[in-house]
């Protein structure tokens, strides 16, 4: 499998983002793991991304449904309304330990890719790009 060239993991649980670290560095998915704490602070490293144009945006982004300042469906609802972010590239995949089934219907209302359940294996994420 040929590795892409970077995945963004938005949370605001430091144990949930080195989980995440460590299981993409296992399944040997990306060269880089870009990592924000809430929906505005991953939107504000996109955008930074985008403007200097010397990298291309994540491959794959998981977003957590729960985060303080701006959660996953408002991050949802902003870069689904910036023209200036192309995500046509990126899989985007909501992440949550929540078992509750709206939060899995009103995810669908968007453009995702899908809806994960935490912990993410290894296995799960091999899945993906297959």
């Amino acid at each position: 499998m040929q590795q892409i060239e970077s995945v963004m993991v938005v949370d605001d649980d430091d144990n949930w983002i080195f989980i995440s670290k460590i299981n993409l560095k296992k399944a040997g998915l990306a060269k880089e793991i870009i990592t924000a704490r809430n929906g505005r602070e991953a939107i504000d490293k996109l955008e930074e991304l985008a403007a200097s144009g010397e990298k291309k945006l994540p491959a794959l982004i998981f977003v957590d449904i729960r985060m303080p300042v701006m959660d996953g469906f408002e991050f949802l609802e902003q870069i689904t309304q910036k023209s200036q972010l192309d995500l046509g590239q990126s899989k985007v995949y909501m992440c949550s330990s929540s078992l509750n089934p709206a939060d899995k219907e009103r995810s669908a209302q968007y453009p995702i890719a899908g809806f994960l359940t935490k912990p993410v294996t290894k296995e799960v994420l091999l899945n993906l790009l297959a």
